[in-house]
């Protein structure tokens, strides 16, 4: 389920939820902050974990966390270095792809505690 969804069934309450991790949130359209998609993260009572490239043109880390402050959201941001919405990283972060996709996995599961 895409996170911008998730966060709109979580924002319900319907659910006993331990917790809300999001890939990538799509804070706003891209090129277009003014649009914030962010009114009904308050209502989310579980904590929630953001992975956020550094270069998501649907909302890079910085603007997250001025949400999270704002909103006084239970909150993590994990931010994937020159990564886009996708987590594709410059060949500059040298790192591949898998790595990446390692590096986010095993920050889910020590945000989990598993």
């Amino acid at each position: 389920m895409g996170g911008r969804i998730a966060s709109q069934v979580a924002a319900k309450g319907e659910h006993d939820l331990a917790g809300v991790v999001f890939l990538g949130y799509p804070l706003h359209p891209p090129g277009k902050p003014e649009q914030l998609r962010d009114a009904h993260l308050k209502d989310i009572r579980a904590p929630m974990l953001f992975m956020q490239g550094s270069r998501d043109s649907f909302g890079t880390p910085t603007e997250l966390r001025e949400v999270f402050s704002r909103l006084r959201l239970p909150a993590t941001l994990y931010e994937i270095e020159t990564g886009d919405h996708s987590f594709k990283v410059l060949k500059s972060a040298m790192l591949s792809q898998d790595q990446v996709h390692e590096a986010v996995m095993d920050e889910i599961v020590k945000w989990l505690n598993l």
